[in-house]
């Protein structure tokens, strides 16, 4: 399905989660659905919250996701194979949780529960609910900070991965304070109950990465998920953060199908945050100059400058892993992951930059099957060819 932005006028930041989400889902469930016979979408908070798109809720989280799963379904039963879909969805809101009762009749091939109240008082029960080998997706997006320890029935499940959005923007105001306790429960989870302490002592760009960490390593810790990518979402009109969306994942080929959907995400957002400031200063300048090549131009936002600081700090790190090795080769399998998770790179865009190394000579790569092969396969061979590397220098550059 195609996202329309026009659907998130004042909203744009939901539109970067939405263009995510629309991306993720699809690839998931394709994936999910060659090995398991059963999908189960969870959405702790599924509104609808302001949406714009009328009857269809093309615009909303759990339309999204309902309308993906659809689709894959019927694609299935068409291959011969009937794939069980089923969703369980929770407002706490009367009036939003009306309007989810009407929308889910729209979406008859899937097995759904609304499920009226809090989430926190809901997930044991969801958890409960899901059969052991079925594959479950859970998105915890509130409009706060959720009670992370009524969740963990969810999130511990061995077969599944989750998307949870952390307020930073909320835990930045109240720095330092004990003003938030669900906040502080879920900081302190991780082990590191002096971090308020850790928050004071520093400010800007240090403090939004130390939160970020906190907020990872305690799910990481609780959850025992293996990787925990975050796209960072901004606010539309500033360039600072308005929350972090922490994906979690517990085999590689999840990391690969995030990175290549945080991919569209901050392309989406990079567009938007710029055509939204364009806007703005073209409203408030007498001569109405949109400023394209001025600081509100699409490679100047944020989203931009992480895709292209990543696409030039990956290298380095492959460098690093490769010359870590020494003269014992590893596989392709050995190195992709952990930079995935740290770097915002594509699967492809690195091992087609492993090949361009390949070809100039600075690695190794034993039995590469053919030179139409471009993306190395998971248990190729790589080594770092040291003399021939130093000489080819600029490509770890």
């Amino acid at each position: 399905m195609a996202i329309d932005i026009a659907h998130y006028e004042g909203r744009e930041q939901a539109f970067v989660k939405h263009t995510f989400l629309d991306q993720y889902l699809p690839a998931l469930i394709g994936k999910i659905c060659s090995r398991y016979d059963e999908f189960v979408y969870v959405d702790g908070f599924a509104g609808p919250w302001k949406s714009a798109a009328g009857e269809s809720f093309d615009d909303t989280s759990f339309g999204i996701a309902l309308n993906h799963m659809t689709a894959q379904r019927l694609l299935y039963l068409n291959r011969g194979r009937d794939v069980k879909m089923r969703a369980f969805l929770v407002e706490k809101d009367p009036a939003s949780f009306a309007q989810l009762q009407q929308a889910i009749s729209r979406f008859p091939k899937i097995e759904i529960t609304a499920l009226h109240g809090l989430m926190e008082d809901h997930a044991a029960k969801i958890a409960d609910a899901i059969s052991g080998p079925a594959f479950s997706f859970t998105l915890i997006d509130p409009k706060g900070f959720p009670e992370i320890g009524a969740m963990l029935p969810l999130l511990q499940r061995q077969n599944s991965e989750a998307l949870v959005n952390f307020m930073f923007d909320f835990a930045n105001r109240f720095a330092g304070t004990d003003l938030i306790p669900r906040l502080e429960n879920w900081l302190s989870t991780g082990g590191r109950h002096n971090w308020r302490e850790e928050v004071k002592a520093v400010s800007g760009a240090q403090r939004e990465k130390l939160y970020e960490e906190l907020a990872v390593q305690a799910l990481r810790a609780t959850a025992g998920y293996s990787f925990s990518p975050v796209i960072t979402v901004d606010k539309v009109l500033h360039n600072r953060p308005l929350y972090k969306l922490i994906f979690l994942s517990r085999h590689p080929a999840g990391l690969k199908v995030f990175r290549d959907s945080e991919q569209k995400a901050l392309d989406a957002q990079a567009t938007a945050r710029s055509a939204s400031k364009a806007k703005k200063r073209a409203a408030s300048s007498a001569s109405g100059d949109l400023f394209a090549d001025g600081e509100d131009a699409v490679p100047n936002d944020r989203s931009a400058q992480l895709l292209r600081k990543s696409r030039e700090d990956a290298p380095i790190r492959l460098r690093a892993l490769l010359e870590g090795r020494g003269t014992q080769h590893a596989t392709w399998a050995d190195y992709w992951p952990p930079i995935l998770q740290d770097f915002s790179v594509t699967h492809s865009w690195l091992g087609n930059h492993v090949n361009d190394l390949r070809k100039a000579g600075s690695i190794s790569a034993p039995g590469w099957p053919s030179e139409r092969k471009r993306i190395p396969d998971d248990n190729q061979i790589l080594g770092w060819a040291a003399a021939r590397a130093d000489a080819n220098d600029t490509y770890f550059s």
